[in-house]
């Protein structure tokens, strides 16, 4: 699929931008419809009018998520043995070997900003008028509205308020604000100057520039997927709440229902609630071209535990990519749920499986950030060059390997995780 993907740009320059395109105008659409629901009086709703209605913004929801998912995850998750070889041999065949992966990292640095660093940037800005004693009100109404969702996850809406915000311009008043946005405008500005004087160096033919093409525009594609999947778990929740009580459902149990089963739940009369209990402890659902299939209890557990664990106790090192450069050692946290986040200190080495927009004040926090998933364009890596902090992505199993407490030296210079003590 990465391999199609790259050859079809190759061949048609403009199958990367129509791609873009076209991706764009699902997220109009599913904006659009996502003003339908606000719009909409859920009370008033029959089931099948509800029903309905979560089909659509679900269907659409599916049509911006899924569009180039397969060509973005296969060219971003396979850097190791795809687009790192080839960027490195065009970085040595220039002869800059001794800047290779200085020259590296600059290639496949984002060109645009995350949404994280877009919301810290328009915080400050508010922070500025507050300091110049003027009504931040409205100011503040519109970034709570724009920005509410910032900490959800897949499951969980942490919809943000006035004092969450109003907590963070209170810390923000302890810096020199007008040096602090130069530094953010200042750092992304030097990024994309550094990525410009490598590219004029290196002087790359069409084909090599498709590389850098693709790279740039899937990142910004996978970041601001991300963004709609935490405003996703809103409306979703949304919907949750209002079918809950229609079926007589608490929410933990609606939690674990699917979509496509509510119209069966809708027709019965009591629900028996074993399945989902079932399903809180382990469950899995399997799509194919005949259908899907939710899996759950001891056969989820059976097929995850073959899948997925392994005895690693003598393992003491691991070895991934290097996300941003730096060596740094400190203690290990490891943050698999929202709950760890509060244990995460300064200078900790903050270990996850994947980290996701919710850890961000955690992310601040630690002197490097070491993931078991992810490639050149995901959360950790784009993040970590924001922050200028050591990285090291798609170890496979460095939350298995280490546990809170271990000392560990990150060497972002060679991309290796070692235990210490």
């Amino acid at each position: 699929m990465r391999n199609s993907f790259v050859n079809a740009v190759n061949k048609n320059p403009k199958t990367l931008s129509n791609l873009l395109k076209e991706w764009e105008k699902r997220i109009v659409k599913f904006n659009n419809i996502m003003i339908q629901v606000d719009k909409t009086n859920f009370t008033t709703c029959s089931n099948q009018e509800l029903l309905k209605l979560y089909h659509i913004w679900y269907n659409a929801y599916l049509q911006e998520y899924g569009i180039a998912i397969g060509f973005q995850d296969a060219f971003s998750m396979t850097e190791g043995d795809f687009i790192r070889p080839k960027l490195e041999k065009i970085i040595k065949d220039k002869g800059y070997s001794e800047k290779l992966s200085e020259f590296y990292l600059a290639l496949v640095s984002p060109v645009t900003e995350s949404f994280i660093a877009r919301e810290y940037h328009d915080l400050i800005k508010i922070a500025l008028k507050q300091k110049q004693k003027k009504d931040i009100s409205k100011y503040l109404q519109k970034h709570i509205k724009k920005y509410h969702w910032l900490h959800n996850n897949y499951a969980q809406d942490i919809c943000l308020g006035e004092d969450f915000f109003r907590q963070q311009l209170q810390e923000l008043e302890q810096k020199d604000l007008k040096k602090e946005l130069q530094r953010v405008e200042n750092e992304f500005k030097e990024l994309k100057q550094k990525k410009k004087d490598v590219l004029k160096l290196l002087k790359l033919n069409k084909e090599e520039k498709n590389l850098i093409d693709i790279t740039e525009t899937f990142a910004y594609m996978q970041d601001e997927r991300k963004k709609y999947v935490l405003i996703a778990t809103h409306y979703q929740n949304k919907f949750i709440e209002e079918f809950g009580p229609r079926l007589g459902l608490s929410k933990k149990h609606m939690e674990y229902t699917y979509i496509y089963e509510l119209e069966k739940l809708l027709q019965q009369k009591s629900i028996d609630t074993s399945i989902f209990e079932e399903r809180k402890n382990y469950c899995m659902v399997v799509h194919t071209l005949k259908g899907y299939e939710v899996i759950s209890g001891k056969l989820a557990q059976d097929i995850h535990e073959q899948l997925f664990e392994k005895k690693l106790n003598a393992v003491t090192e691991v070895k991934g990519v290097i996300a941003c450069k730096g060596k740094v050692t400190g203690p290990v946290k490891i943050v698999q749920k929202i709950h760890d986040l509060i244990n995460v200190k300064q200078g900790d080495i903050l270990l996850a499986s994947m980290t996701r927009p919710e850890m961000a004040i955690a992310m601040k926090k630690a002197a490097a950030i070491v993931t078991d998933e992810g490639g050149i364009t995901s959360h950790a890596a784009v993040i970590s060059r924001e922050l200028r902090i050591p990285c090291i992505i798609g170890t496979k199993i460095a939350t298995k390997v280490f546990k809170d407490g271990d000392i560990v030296e990150v060497d972002a210079e060679k991309g290796v995780v070692k235990k210490i003590k």
